[in-house]
């Protein structure tokens, strides 16, 4: 074939094999199109680690609204999974930009789902986003938090509703932790905190630093 016809082939292929945007359904060049990414970029937050203080410091990409929201909702019901590695990305980018990534060895443990709810959706998403926020910036992925007790949604529930929902139900399974090691929580979206407090509870009960947890989203407003 002529050299000449390259060009031509790579142009029509590249728009045929361009992908729809998971949130918008638009044509993408990368996992959003630039709309949707305009989008989430205006929910980022200016200053991630605002909340990093307390028991349980927070560390938030964005605020869990509008595009973000959007598409955390096709991540989780619609298994759209490319969603998970670009939001894996953004958070670990923008960790790496933070003070905190001066902090000791890193574990990196995403908040789990029942046995149950993963086998019905396929995947976790916590887990998705921590494992390449693990791939940017070097921290290591532990898997052995485990949710040993089926809960309902948090959504709708008092704050004392949501912590007895989520009271007892993690465990720590066949850990090769060593007492002092430092962890971070991932998850997805982080509203009153009960579920992760829970989590906490646990590791911080096998002698682990638990030195926060790191969203991508938030729905605080203070």
């Amino acid at each position: 074939m002529p050299n000449y016809w390259h060009p031509w082939i790579d142009r029509a292929l590249n728009l045929f094999l361009k992908p729809n945007c998971p949130t918008c359904n638009r044509t993408a060049t990368d996992i959003f199109c630039q709309y949707c990414q305009r989008q989430i970029q205006e929910c980022q937050l200016l200053k991630p680690a605002r909340y990093w203080q307390g028991d349980l410091p927070l560390f938030a990409w964005g605020k869990y609204e509008g595009s973000i929201k959007r598409s955390i909702g096709k991540l989780k019901y619609d298994g759209h999974r490319s969603i998970a590695d670009a939001y894996g990305q953004l958070l670990a980018d923008s960790w790496q930009k933070s003070p905190l990534v001066t902090q000791a060895k890193l574990f990196v443990i995403p908040i789990p789902l029942h046995p149950e709810k993963l086998a019905s959706r396929g995947f976790n998403q916590a887990e998705l986003i921590a494992r390449r926020f693990c791939q940017v910036t070097g921290a290591k992925l532990d898997l052995s938090l485990q949710r040993t007790r089926a809960t309902t949604a948090q959504f709708g529930l008092s704050k004392s509703a949501r912590q007895e929902n989520v009271s007892g139900a993690f465990a720590l399974v066949r850990s090769s932790l060593k007492p002092g090691s430092t962890v971070l929580l991932i998850d997805d979206i982080y509203t009153t905190g009960s579920t992760v407090r829970s989590a906490a509870l646990v590791l911080r009960s096998h002698q682990l630093n638990v030195c926060g947890i790191a969203v991508v989203a938030t729905g605080r407003d203070d």
